[in-house]
C-alpha cells in the first residue's frame, strides 16, 4: 500500500502553438516567477492559510456551541481537519503513514502464507466478511420499518445476487474473491455508517440539504432566460437540465483547478491496493458518480485502445451502476431521497468492482495496474472559459437526454399499442413491456426486501428503469405511485433505481467510447450488454444492503 510504488500521471493534451516566439518567452518567464515565488515561500503562506482557517474555526465553535449542537458544526470540523491534513501533507510524505501500515499488513500477510495456501485465506477471509456483516445486521433491535424477517430477506438476497454472477462468470477459476469480499465489506460499512451512527446520518443529511440548496442556483439562471413563471412552472425540462449544466459547469472549473485529478489520484491509490483493480478501472470508478456514465472515460483518453477486456467491463458497469452529479438536483426536485440517492451513489463504486469481478475477471497483463493517469486537456486557458466549456458539454448530454426519452418513449408507446392490441384478443386488458417484465421483477423486488403487497408495484417500476429510463422510473414512484409504497419499499426502490443501467444508456455509452478508441469498439459492443446486467444487478445489490441497514 505505499503511496510511492504507484505511478501518478497527469496526462496533458498538446496544444497548438499560435503564439509569437516573444509573447511565448513574457509568458513562460511570468510563470516562471510565479511558480519561484510561491515555491520559495509555500510553507509560509500554507501556514497562514491554516492559521486562518483556525482561527475561524475557534470563533465559530466559539460562538455556535453555546447555542447547540448543529450539523454544520460537525462539517465544518471534517472541512478544517481535511485541509489541515492536506496541508500537513504538502510537506511531510505520505510514506509516514503508509509505511508501518504496509509493513504491519506484510508481517502479517507472510505469516498467514506461511501456515495457509492462497485458496484457504480466500476462503476464511470471506467466511470472516459474511460472519461480522450477518452479526451486525441482526445485532440491531427490530422496528416497524425493519423487522428481522425483512432483513435475513434481503441478506438471502445478497447470496442470490452474488451466485447468479458467479454462476455466469465468464472466467470462475480466476474470480479474485478477496477483491469480491472487500468490495462488499466497503459497500456495507459505508451504508452502517449512513444508516446506524449519528454522524454518518447528519453528514450525509447535510451533504444532501448542500447539494440541493447549491445546485438549485440554476434557477436563478433559469428564471432569468425564460421568465419567472416558466421556471416555477415545475416542468421536467426547466427542473433538471438548468442543474445539469450548472452543475457540468461546475465540474469543468473543478477540473481545471486541478481538485478533481488530485482527489482522483489519492484516493484512487487506495482501491487500487485495497481492491486488487487497476488505476484506470480506479480512476473510472471513483469519477461515475461525479461526472457520469460518459464523461469519465475521458479521464482515461489515451488508454482505451490498450485496456483489456475485464477493464473494458468494469469501466460500462461502472457507468451502468450509478448516476451523475448534473441529474441529481433533478430527481431531488421530484421528490426523491437526496440522502438515499448520495449513499446510492457512493455505495455503487465498490459494489460495481465485486459484480464486474464477479462477472468477468481479469485474464490480462494491465498497462496502469499500478500506475494512475489522468487525462487533461491543456486547451483550457482559464477559469471563465472552463466554465463555458462545461456549459457547452452540459447543453450538448440536455440535447442528449431530451432526444432518448423522446426517442424511447415513442417506441415504448407504440410497443405497448402493439402488445395491448395482441392482448384483446385473448382479453387481457392493457397488456404492455411493463406488466410484462414487471411480474419477472417481482422475484429480484422481493429479494431486495421490498414489503410483500408492494412487489408488483416495485417491480414495475425496476421494469421501467430498464426499458425506459430512471428518469421516468423516478417520475412514477414520486407522482403516480405516490402515497401506494411503505417507507421501507419506497427506500429500496430508490437505491434500485439509482443507476444508468437502461437501454438508452448502452448506445450512449458505446458510442461515446467507441468514438474515443474506434478500433475498440468490437469489444465495447460485445461487452455492453453483459455491463448492462452487471450495472443492474449492482443497484439490486446497493438495494438488498441498504434493507438489511434501514
Amino acid at each position: 500500500m505505499e503511496q510511492d510504488s504507484v505511478t501518478i500521471t497527469i496526462s496533458q493534451k498538446e496544444g497548438s502553438v499560435g503564439s509569437t516566439e516573444s509573447h511565448s518567452i513574457e509568458e513562460g518567464a511570468t510563470a516562471h516567477r510565479s511558480r519561484t515565488f510561491y515555491n520559495l515561500y509555500r510553507i509560509y503562506i500554507h501556514f497562514l492559510i491554516w492559521l486562518g482557517l483556525t482561527g475561524f474555526l475557534c470563533a465559530s465553535y466559539a460562538l455556535q456551541i453555546p447555542k447547540g449542537y448543529s450539523q454544520e458544526l460537525l462539517v465544518l470540523g471534517i472541512i478544517y481537519l481535511y485541509i489541515t491534513l492536506y496541508i500537513i501533507f504538502c510537506h511531510v510524505p505520505t510514506t509516514l503513514v503508509t509505511r508501518p501500515i504496509v509493513t504491519t499488513l506484510k508481517f502479517v500477510s507472510s505469516t498467514l502464507e506461511k501456515f495457509l495456501t492462497p485458496k484457504k485465506r480466500s476462503i476464511i477471509y470471506s467466511i470472516l466478511v459474511t460472519l461480522i456483516i450477518v452479526s451486525i445486521v441482526f445485532s440491531f433491535p427490530e422496528s416497524q420499518n425493519s423487522p428481522r424477517l425483512k432483513r435475513l430477506v434481503s441478506l438471502f438476497g445478497i447470496f442470490v445476487f452474488i451466485i447468479i454472477t458467479f454462476a455466469t462468470s465468464v472466467h470462475r477459476q480466476h474470480v479474485q474473491w478477496n477483491t469480491i469480499s472487500t468490495a462488499i465489506l466497503l459497500q456495507f460499512l459505508l451504508a452502517l455508517f449512513v444508516f446506524r451512527t449519528s454522524v454518518g446520518h447528519s453528514l450525509f443529511q447535510w451533504i444532501s440539504a448542500f447539494v440541493e440548496t447549491f445546485l438549485h442556483n440554476a434557477h436563478y439562471g433559469s428564471e432569468f432566460v425564460f421568465g419567472t413563471a416558466a421556471a416555477n412552472a415545475g416542468t421536467f425540462a426547466l427542473n433538471v437540465f438548468p442543474a445539469l449544466i450548472f452543475f457540468s459547469s461546475v465540474v469543468q472549473m473543478l477540473y481545471y483547478l486541478g481538485t478533481i485529478q488530485w482527489v482522483l489520484s489519492k484516493v484512487s491509490v487506495i482501491f487500487i491496493h485495497l481492491l486488487g483493480i487497476s488505476g484506470a478501472e480506479s480512476v473510472v470508478a471513483i469519477a461515475s458518480p461525479f461526472l457520469g456514465c460518459c464523461e469519465n472515460t475521458l479521464l482515461i483518453q489515451p488508454l482505451l485502445r490498450r485496456l483489456t477486456k475485464s477493464e473494458i467491463h468494469q469501466i460500462l458497469t461502472s457507468g451502468f451502476a450509478t448516476i451523475s452529479g448534473s441529474v441529481l438536483y433533478g430527481y431531488i426536485s421530484m421528490g426523491v431521497s437526496g440522502q438515499a440517492l448520495l449513499t446510492s451513489c457512493i455505495m455503487s463504486i465498490p459494489c460495481s468492482v465485486a459484480i464486474s469481478k464477479l462477472r468477468y475477471p481479469e485474464t490480462e497483463i494491465s498497462e496502469t495496474k499500478e500506475k494512475i493517469l489522468v487525462h487533461v486537456d491543456e486547451s483550457t486557458t482559464n477559469l471563465l472559459q472552463a466554465a463555458g466549456n462545461g456549459a457547452d458539454l452540459g447543453i450538448k448530454i440536455s440535447f442528449l437526454i431530451i432526444a432518448n426519452i423522446i426517442s424511447i418513449l415513442a417506441i415504448l408507446y407504440a410497443a405497448n399499442q402493439f402488445l395491448t392490441w395482441l392482448g384483446n384478443f385473448v382479453n387481457i386488458n392493457e397488456l404492455t413491456l411493463q406488466l410484462i417484465t414487471g411480474y419477472i421483477f417481482v422475484p429480484i423486488a422481493w429479494l431486495i426486501g421490498a414489503d410483500n403487497k408492494d412487489l408488483v408495484l416495485v417491480g414495475r417500476l425496476m421494469a421501467t428503469k430498464i426499458w425506459s429510463n430512471e428518469f421516468i422510473a423516478f417520475q412514477q414512484l414520486t407522482n403516480e405511485y405516490k402515497g401506494q409504497l411503505t417507507l421501507r419499499s419506497e427506500l429500496v426502490s430508490t437505491y434500485a433505481l439509482c443507476g444508468f443501467a437502461n437501454f438508452g444508456s448502452v448506445g450512449m455509452q458505446v458510442g461515446v467510447m467507441g468514438a474515443l478508441a474506434p478500433s475498440r469498439l468490437d469489444d465495447i459492443s460485445q461487452l455492453a450488454i453483459s455491463a448492462l446486467i452487471c450495472g443492474s444487478m449492482s443497484t439490486w445489490l446497493s438495494a438488498a444492503v441498504a434493507g438489511m441497514l434501514l
